[in-house]
């Protein structure tokens, strides 16, 4: 049997599906290998030479950006690597030698302090007002872009002021709830009271949008662009950005680093450690912290 590249990528996926991931990072590694890899889907995988998935690499970089590049590439020898464990007659060493990865670091650009009041203020002309909220959400609740867009009503929790988000980052066993702070439910109990008269039906979505084919869905995109001269530019910073403004503010406002991690969702200490490893917060507990980075953030976000 000769193995195409279509056929190795349903095999990864059938392995990502047994471990467990979540279907929205299955469907992002889909839909990148057919885009990115369209040409290659019909090739065995034997013929795919180290010479052709350098070049490939290269030429991702110059047009779609190094992070890109990687990330495609990390892909497909994810997917050689699934294939040649099932498959003894696919050459052993796998093609994706030949890259040379680009190098990138982390982009970590919190919004300075300075700059907060003009954000706001081009936050609040966004003339959709549930695109609006989800911004001043992002900032306000530290969330992962994905978490605060997809945010269902059925997961919130008005009257004890929670959010819980049963899908995040990593599946389900990471799924997690946290407090929101007095601003962030306040934003939330103005969406309940405001989205029937924008869309009487919404889905079950806290923020809705009206999808190409005119069915309700969730906010797809929460970058903000302008047209300008013909091309999109940023309107406002990435999503991501609001995150690491969060964090920055909660490191400001004294918030210890375990409670941060747990409101990120981030990883805490293995359960082996001598001391931290046995402390998780509380949801009231934690409703202090979320309290203190909102109070710092209004205090920075008004002229």
């Amino acid at each position: 049997m000769e193995i195409t590249l279509s056929d190795a990528i349903e095999l990864h996926l059938r392995a990502m599906r047994a471990k467990g991931c979540a279907a929205r990072s299955m469907d992002a590694f889909s839909d990148e290998c057919a885009h990115y890899l369209s040409d290659w889907l019909d090739r065995p995988l034997a013929s795919l030479r180290r010479h052709e998935v350098a070049e490939r690499h290269e030429a991702l970089t110059e047009s779609s950006g190094p992070y890109l590049a990687n990330r495609v590439l990390h892909q497909f020898r994810a997917v050689y690597n699934s294939a040649v464990r099932r498959f003894e007659d696919l050459p052993p060493t796998n093609p994706v030698i030949a890259v040379t990865f680009n190098r990138v670091r982390r982009r970590r650009q919190p919004i300075p302090w300075s700059d907060l009041p003009v954000w706001r203020r081009k936050v609040d002309a966004i003339a959709n007002p549930i695109r609006r909220d989800l911004q001043l959400f992002l900032l306000f609740t530290g969330l992962r872009n994905q978490d605060a867009r997809t945010v269902r009503w059925e997961h919130v929790d008005l009257e004890a002021g929670t959010v819980h988000r049963p899908r995040p980052k990593g599946g389900e066993d990471r799924a997690f709830t946290v407090p929101l702070a007095s601003f962030a439910r306040e934003l939330l109990e103005r969406r309940r009271t405001d989205n029937p008269r924008l869309f009487p039906v919404d889905g079950g979505w806290v923020f809705p949008a009206r999808h190409r084919d005119g069915s309700v869905t969730h906010v797809i995109e929460a970058k903000e662009s302008r047209t300008v001269g013909g091309r999109h530019v940023a309107y406002l910073p990435s999503p991501h950005r609001l995150r690491d403004t969060f964090a920055s503010a909660a490191h400001e406002a004294r918030i210890h680093p375990l409670d941060l991690k747990v409101l990120l969702n981030h990883a805490l200490p293995a359960t082996d450690d001598v001391t931290e490893g046995y402390i998780r917060p509380s949801v009231e507990h934690l409703r202090v912290s979320v309290e203190s980075i909102a109070r710092f953030l209004v205090s920075h976000i008004d002229d």
